[in-house]
C-alpha cells in the first residue's frame, strides 16, 4: 500500500508527489495523458511561449521609437510552433527526471476509483492510505458551434489565421486575442456579459477594453453567439443578428471540472455541477480521499492547484499550514499585462475602504522603456492592503511584492519604510504606498 495515490500529473499532482517524497512518503502518480497536464502541454506554457514571440514582434514594430530602423523583417511561424514544442518537451523531460530522481512511482493510464483506498489502472488495482484526485479541467463547448475549436487546437495551428473570432472575453480569450493580433490576425471577440474579464476589478477591465481597441481588436459585449457555418459566426446583440466572417472560430467560454462522476457516485464522493465538493482542507466527503485544483471547480489556476496539494500534505502529516488561498495572485498575459491579488473594489462596496493609485506615466523606468500605459491600484482598509491591482508592463512580476506584503500583514507605515531601487518599475508601488493615509 502506498502512502499517497495521486490521480493526475498536472501542477497539482506532480508537485505534490515530489513534495511528499521529500517527507519520505511512498507515492504512486497516475496520468492518463502527458506529464504536466493541461498547463504544460496545452495551456500556460504554450501560450506564454507564443506570448514571448508576440512581445518581440511588437518590440520590433516600434523599434524606430528608439532610433532602430528595421526592414524586411519576416515571421517564420513554423519556427514559432517548433520552438513551442521544444519548450514543452524540455519541461516534460524535466518533470520526468525529477520524478525519477525522487523515486516517485508513476504509470500512464486511466484511473478509476474503486473504494476509499483503491484505484484501478490498466486492469490492475493499487491501494493508498490516501487518494488525491487532481484530474484538472476541460474546455466548455457550446452547443450549435461544433465547428469552433478550443484553445488546444488553436495552439496547434500551423499558420496564423488571417481572421480570428473568439467567443469569450475571459483570461484565455483575452490572452489569445492579444497574441494572435500581434502575430498578424484580425481579431474580434464576442462576449455574452457586459464586460471583459468578469473576475477582474472593473476599473482595470474597463481600461483593458480601451487598450484592446487601440490594438484594433474589436469587442462585442452583451452579445450571444448563436450559429457558425461556412466561416460565418452569427451572434445576437440588441435583439438583432449580426455576423462575423472568420477563418477560425475559438471557443474560450471557460473550463469545467474534469472528474469521473459515476465513480464518485458509486463510492459516495459528493459533487455538484461545479466540481467535487471539498472542505477547507480539500477533503472530499470521504476523509481519506482529497481533491485539489480545477476538479474542485474553485479557482482554476495552476499555482492554486500546486498550493492546494501542499496544503493537503500538511493536513495529512498533521502540520499547520500558513498558506493564504484568499491571497492567490492572478495574472493575465495581455498587452499590457494585468495582475491582481486580494479583493476587487466591487467586493468592498459594503465596507469602508480607501483607493490609492500610482501611474506608469510618472515612472522614470517606464518612460525610458516606452511602457507608460497603466497603473497600480491599492485598496486599503484599517491601515492594511486588502486588494492590489496592476495593469501595465511586467504586472505579473510586480504583483508579487504586494502579495508578500499582504501575506505578512504589514501596516502601511511599515511598507512606506521599504526602499525601492531607482530607477525601477517597483517604484510605482513605492509611490503608491507613500500617498496612502
Amino acid at each position: 500500500m502506498f502512502d499517497l495515490v495521486i490521480i493526475g500529473a498536472g501542477p497539482g499532482g506532480y508537485e505534490l508527489a515530489l513534495e511528499a517524497r521529500k517527507k519520505n512518503l511512498t507515492v504512486l502518480l497516475i496520468e492518463e495523458e502527458k506529464l504536466g497536464g493541461t498547463c504544460l502541454n496545452w495551456g500556460c506554457i504554450p501560450t506564454k511561449t507564443y506570448y514571448k514571440h508576440a512581445q518581440l514582434l511588437r518590440e520590433i514594430k516600434r523599434a524606430s521609437l528608439f532610433g532602430i530602423h528595421l526592414e524586411g523583417v519576416q515571421v517564420d511561424f513554423a519556427r514559432f510552433h517548433q520552438r513551442k514544442e521544444e519548450v514543452v518537451k524540455k519541461l516534460q523531460d524535466g518533470i520526468a527526471f525529477l520524478l525519477q530522481k525522487e523515486k516517485v512511482d508513476w504509470i500512464k493510464g486511466h484511473a478509476t476509483l474503486i473504494d476509499s483506498h483503491t484505484v484501478e489502472v490498466n486492469n490492475e488495482t493499487y491501494q493508498g492510505k490516501y487518494i488525491i484526485i487532481a484530474t484538472g479541467s476541460k474546455p466548455i463547448e457550446l452547443k450549435g458551434l461544433e465547428q469552433a475549436i478550443t484553445s488546444q487546437a488553436l495552439l496547434d495551428l500551423q499558420e496564423v489565421p488571417s481572421k480570428l473570432a473568439i467567443i469569450g472575453a475571459g483570461v484565455i480569450g483575452m490572452e489569445l486575442a492579444c497574441i494572435f493580433q500581434a502575430l498578424g490576425s484580425q481579431v474580434q471577440i464576442v462576449e455574452y456579459m457586459d464586460c471583459i474579464l468578469p473576475s477582474a476589478d472593473k476599473e482595470l477591465a474597463k481600461r483593458m477594453l480601451s487598450y484592446l481597441k487601440s490594438q484594433n481588436i474589436q469587442v462585442h459585449l452583451k452579445s450571444k453567439a448563436t450559429a457558425y457555418q461556412n466561416n460565418i459566426l452569427q451572434f445576437e446583440k440588441n435583439n438583432q443578428i449580426e455576423e462575423i466572417s472568420c477563418d477560425v472560430l475559438l471557443q474560450a467560454v471557460g473550463r469545467k471540472a474534469n472528474f469521473d462522476e459515476q465513480a464518485c457516485e458509486k463510492i459516495g464522493i459528493a459533487y455538484t455541477a461545479k466540481g467535487i465538493t471539498v472542505n477547507e482542507h480539500f477533503q472530499t466527503s470521504i476523509p481519506t480521499v482529497y481533491a485539489i485544483g480545477d476538479c474542485t471547480g474553485k479557482l482554476m489556476l495552476a499555482h492554486y492547484a500546486t498550493y492546494s496539494g501542499y496544503h493537503v500534505l500538511h493536513h495529512i502529516l498533521g502540520e499547520e499550514s500558513a498558506i493564504r488561498f484568499d491571497l492567490t495572485p492572478s495574472c493575465v498575459f495581455s498587452f499590457p499585462e494585468m495582475a491582481w491579488v486580494g479583493k476587487t473594489e466591487e467586493e468592498c462596496k459594503d465596507e469602508p475602504y480607501q483607493v490609492v493609485k500610482s501611474f506608469y506615466r510618472s515612472n522614470g523606468k517606464a518612460i525610458a522603456s516606452e511602457e507608460q500605459e497603466g497603473f497600480v491600484k491599492l485598496i486599503l482598509k484599517d491601515n492594511k492592503i486588502i486588494g492590489a491591482h496592476i495593469i501595465g508592463y511586467e504586472a505579473s512580476i510586480l504583483i508579487h511584492e504586494l502579495a508578500v506584503l499582504m501575506h505578512t500583514d504589514q501596516s502601511i507605515q511599515a511598507m512606506q519604510n521599504i526602499i525601492h531601487a531607482h530607477p525601477t518599475l517597483s517604484e510605482i508601488i513605492g509611490n503608491c504606498l507613500k500617498i496612502a493615509e
